[in-house]
């Protein structure tokens, strides 16, 4: 008989204005980013969306468990 257990993680999620187009959300990586914009720009969100919000840019966060399962 064979049996499994399935482990989990907690990682943080991120989620940009539009994100949707851009292949958000997505994990925040361990260790977090010094500039979590700058990141945003490196993982494919336009600068330009950025800019267009000015003070108003805010990025959604959450929790969510995943599985440690490759």
């Amino acid at each position: 008989m064979i049996t499994e257990t399935k482990t989990t993680k907690t990682v943080l999620m991120i989620d940009p204005p539009s994100g949707w187009k851009y292949g958000f959300p997505m994990p925040v990586p361990e260790p977090r980013p010094e500039s979590m914009t700058a990141w945003l720009v490196e993982m494919g969100y336009p600068q330009a969306e950025i800019d267009s919000l000015g003070q108003y840019f805010y990025c959604r966060y959450w929790e969510q468990e995943v599985s440690n399962e490759a």
